[in-house]
């Protein structure tokens, strides 16, 4: 004999069915804000990481010049070369807080170049003159030949003269309470406390441009560099700073 068995069957409320996909909808929300969060980290991490790249290779390239500052000397040579002679090196020519020339064969080639740094206004960002982020450049021409040829730079430079002569850092960013903004003047004022170039003499003493460029032996280096990506945790941007010394062989 054949027994139906009784049972009761019912599916989801509309109730039931809007509080999971309130809660689905919640879920997915969380998940997307911590994805998106991680991949602006991801940015910025990636755009520090760049901005910091360029800055050590930069003054890399800054301390393997200085290096051949003064080379090839007159003392290398059975007869001395005449000054203006483009195997001859005089060394450092010109210093400044901001800025240097020097003479040397700095890519070892038999033929002494001239060398400049010099740090300026970055034309294109609208940023007043004297004011930073600034642009380093180099410009590296055959001795005699006249002129400047800048074909490598660093961006985003924040430190300038040092001290109380720094250059302005323009600009504001987000105050980290979330409320109003900070004048990145201030908020990056440690980063501008040293000067891109500093100078000693053969006792470690520092010298004070304008300078008796004759009695330089050492030039130290400080590069400070702002990221152009905010971070989305702190709401600022990042900012970095390299150091470097050299000694050079100067007349």
């Amino acid at each position: 004999m054949k027994q139906n068995a009784s049972r009761t069957e019912r599916g989801f409320s509309l109730l039931e069915m809007m509080m999971v996909l309130g809660i689905l909808s919640l879920v997915l929300a969380v998940t997307m804000t911590a994805i998106n969060d991680v991949q602006k980290r991801s940015r910025v991490e990636e755009a520090k990481v760049d901005l910091t790249q360029e800055s050590r290779e930069f003054v890399e390239q800054m301390v393997r010049d200085l290096h051949q500052a003064g080379y090839p000397t007159s003392s290398m040579y059975a007869t001395a070369p005449a000054v203006t002679s483009t195997s001859y090196a005089a060394g450092l020519l010109n210093g400044t807080t901001t800025s240097l020339s020097f003479e040397g064969d700095v890519d070892g080639d038999g033929v002494v170049d001239t060398v400049q740094y010099s740090l300026i206004t970055d034309p294109n960002a609208g940023i007043p003159a004297g004011q930073c982020p600034c642009i380093l450049q180099r410009s590296q021409l055959q001795k005699g030949v006249a002129g400047t040829n800048f074909t490598q730079e660093v961006d985003g430079v924040i430190n300038s003269s040092g001290g109380a002569g720094s250059w302005v850092i323009a600009g504001n960013s987000a105050n980290m309470s979330g409320v109003g903004t900070v004048a990145n003047d201030t908020r990056y004022a440690d980063f501008k406390t040293d000067p891109i170039f500093r100078y000693y003499d053969q006792f470690g003493v520092e010298l004070t441009p304008p300078l008796t460029v004759a009695n330089v032996r050492a030039i130290r280096i400080t590069v400070s560099t702002l990221s152009t990506t905010v971070d989305p945790v702190s709401k600022v941007f990042p900012a970095s700073s390299m150091t470097a010394s050299a000694r050079i062989a100067n007349k």
